[in-house]
């Protein structure tokens, strides 16, 4: 996209309105996209972007904000161009080696902190930490209630890890959550203590289906799964039985349109688990968390 010229310097809110005409096509937040990209660029909340709507804009950020609308244009998801993204209201830094953190995820960390309530202590693990959002959420919260969470990230990307072990530090949780390198369960060193809580969110999409163009920029491997999307979730299942104390917690999330396969596994896990499915019940079926407590 170019950013037209215009007799004088352009305003900020000259460069929003044809930022989101260029997305319109694009993204569905077109308008959102532009405000967060200009503020990124100016280092600006969108409230101060709002408030300074009729304020001149220099060429060169016009030019420096056009660059970020190309790439916007071309699917790279505006987390990636920003390196940042707004998680549980807090900001979590992201690179191509994690998935772009989801609202959706949230209904995770409202889950866990009911099942936490009042505890004063609480053993957890994040099984494809990624960027570390959910825990990191977690952890956060339960300091403010005065709990002593102590979790274990584990993750096979150690560019992921990398980027969760930043997130702690920035959110200064970095001596309660343990990074550990390797595949789901593989990757626990300590086999002898049970664990309150697992949470995990593997990859589920189905090699075959059609996905967004954001997808393509996203790592591959925390993506698609084989046996219709589902076959790193029924590892979690099979293995997190014998990691959890007897009424512990298993929360998986399970993306679009999982619900009728996971109607169909989740019978032969029913004398392990008390099973419901949580989320979006809709004939949309956007996205499904799936709560498991042991029994």
């Amino acid at each position: 996209m170019e950013i037209p010229s215009f007799s004088n310097n352009p305003t900020i809110g000259d460069l929003i309105h044809r930022g989101s005409l260029a997305l319109a096509g694009v993204s569905s937040s077109a308008r959102l996209d532009s405000e967060v990209l200009l503020g990124h660029l100016l280092g600006y909340s969108r409230t101060q972007l709002l408030m300074s709507a009729t304020s001149p804009c220099k060429p060169e950020t016009a030019a420096h904000f056009s660059a970020l609308i190309e790439r916007r244009q071309r699917g790279e998801p505006v987390a990636y161009i920003t390196g940042e993204r707004e998680f549980w209201g807090l900001s979590f830094a992201v690179s191509p080696a994690v998935l772009v953190p989801r609202p959706e995820s949230e209904l995770l960390v409202e889950e866990a902190l009911a099942f936490v309530g009042n505890a004063r202590s609480l053993r957890c693990v994040d099984l494809g930490v990624g960027s570390g959002c959910l825990s990191i959420a977690l952890v956060v919260q339960l300091i403010k209630q005065r709990c002593d969470a102590r979790c274990v990230g584990v993750d096979i990307s150690r560019g992921a890890l990398a980027v969760a072990e930043a997130n702690a530090k920035r959110h200064e949780v970095h001596n309660r959550i343990t990074y550990l390198h390797g595949n789901w369960f593989d990757g626990l060193q300590d086999t002898t203590s049970p664990y309150d809580l697992i949470i995990a969110n593997p990859p589920y999409v189905d090699p075959s289906e059609q996905v967004p163009i954001e997808l393509s920029f996203e790592p591959q491997g925390a993506l698609f799964a084989d046996e219709r999307g589902l076959r790193d979730v029924r590892t979690i299942l099979e293995q997190s039985s014998s990691r959890l104390r007897s009424g512990g917690l298993l929360l998986i999330e399970v993306g679009a349109g999982k619900r009728t396969a996971l109607r169909e596994m989740l019978p032969m896990f029913e004398d392990r688990y008390e099973i419901s499915l949580l989320g979006d019940d809709s004939e949309h079926d956007r996205f499904t968390v799936v709560r498991l407590v042991r029994r």
